[in-house]
């Protein structure tokens, strides 16, 4: 029974030192003179603040220093949900060398040195409440509800960026939105511009840019930073423009196994009736397209599919799921993608590639 007692007892005193305080409220005013309250100002209007203890002639801290700037931007340079404030941990620093500081690197997000309340403000920081610390630079973020995560930090500068992207994101705050410029060509494997395809980001509705007469498009959107995307293209015409007799010749020779594709596109240019395979039930419904019975594919099959031309297939003899369902049909890219974003255009019942772009 005693020692329950004792383990009981022991178990509430480790609970009790592992439970982290909220942040402690601080005012500061920075090196332009401007005066800042910790939770009136930022925690309870809902923004996330990120904390760099630092001082202005640490050396690890100037290295950093270029890089903090577009970080801070990336997250709204504080007309978003994120506010970062620079403290220094130094008596002999004040907000004249701080300011000096962030003349030298561009840097506008607050910081305050120790005639701007930067000790008191960062002291608890420092003196093992949330953990030991290392020196600077530290990093702190710090939630709307005030807790903690303290220290974070990489093995190098961009690591530690990476790990405060994560951080800031793990307290709900999000990237704004900005804008992105990519282009690309949408063309046949013979290297024939298709035009007027539609180019989409799956999720979102419209198309965000049509081809030209070469078959080039060039898109703009406003995308959300370290957020992936997936580029699709689209373009519904002339269900019989390039499908021959010759074609058919082709295809069947393929099922007989005469004179086989060995190239996926050609191969996906024979399923007529979408059901992943190319067979004489393909040749029949081709058949009454050239004749004019039927004016479209069955089973809402396009007359145009469009593969990523840098994607592997995993079965190039049976690559139709990889572009139905898989990720053959779409070009992953995210805003740190410059491109270019390119298209392979494939006109279903054409694997000789006659058919006509412009129709």
């Amino acid at each position: 029974m005693k020692r329950l007692l004792t383990f009981a007892i022991a178990c509430i005193c480790y609970s009790g030192l592992d439970a982290q305080p909220p942040a402690p409220d601080f005012t500061i005013t920075d090196s332009q003179g401007e005066t800042h309250h910790l939770y009136a100002d930022y925690l309870n209007q809902g923004k996330t603040v990120v904390i760099e203890l630092f001082f202005t002639y640490c050396p690890p801290c100037n290295a950093m220093a270029p890089l903090l700037e577009p970080f801070y931007q990336s997250w709204g340079g504080g007309s978003g949900e994120v506010e970062m404030i620079s403290l220094s941990t130094k008596s002999d620093d004040s907000n004249a060398d701080v300011a000096m500081f962030e003349a030298a690197y561009g840097h506008t997000f607050p910081g305050a040195g120790a005639d701007g309340g930067s000790l008191s403000a960062s002291l608890p920081y420092r003196n093992g409440t949330y953990g030991i610390f290392f020196g600077t630079p530290t990093f702190v973020v710090i939630a709307p509800d005030g807790s903690v995560n303290y220290d974070v930090r990489g093995p190098n500068f961009q690591a530690t960026l990476d790990s405060l992207d994560a951080a800031i994101a793990a307290t709900g705050a999000t990237q704004p939105a900005v804008s992105y410029t990519a282009g690309g060509i949408v063309s046949l494997s013979n290297g024939t511009g298709i035009p007027g395809a539609a180019i989409l980001i799956e999720g979102m509705p419209g198309a965000t840019a049509i081809t030209d007469t070469l078959g080039s498009f060039s898109l703009n959107a406003l995308l959300s930073p370290g957020q992936d995307f997936f580029l699709a293209a689209s373009r519904d015409s002339n269900y019989r423009n390039g499908v021959t007799t010759h074609d058919l010749l082709l295809i069947s020779r393929h099922i007989l196994g005469v004179e086989q594709f060995s190239n996926p596109y050609q191969i996906l240019a024979c399923d007529a009736n979408r059901d992943a395979k190319a067979t004489t039930l393909d040749l029949i419904f081709l058949r009454r397209l050239i004749l004019g019975i039927d004016l479209e594919l069955p089973n809402g099959q396009q007359s145009w599919l469009f593969v990523n031309p840098g994607y592997t297939f995993l079965d190039p003899e049976l690559p139709f799921e990889e572009v139905y369902e898989g990720d053959a049909g779409h070009i992953p890219f995210s805003t740190a993608s410059p491109g270019p974003l390119n298209f392979t255009a494939i006109k279903v019942g054409d694997p000789n590639n006659s058919a006509d772009p412009e129709n």
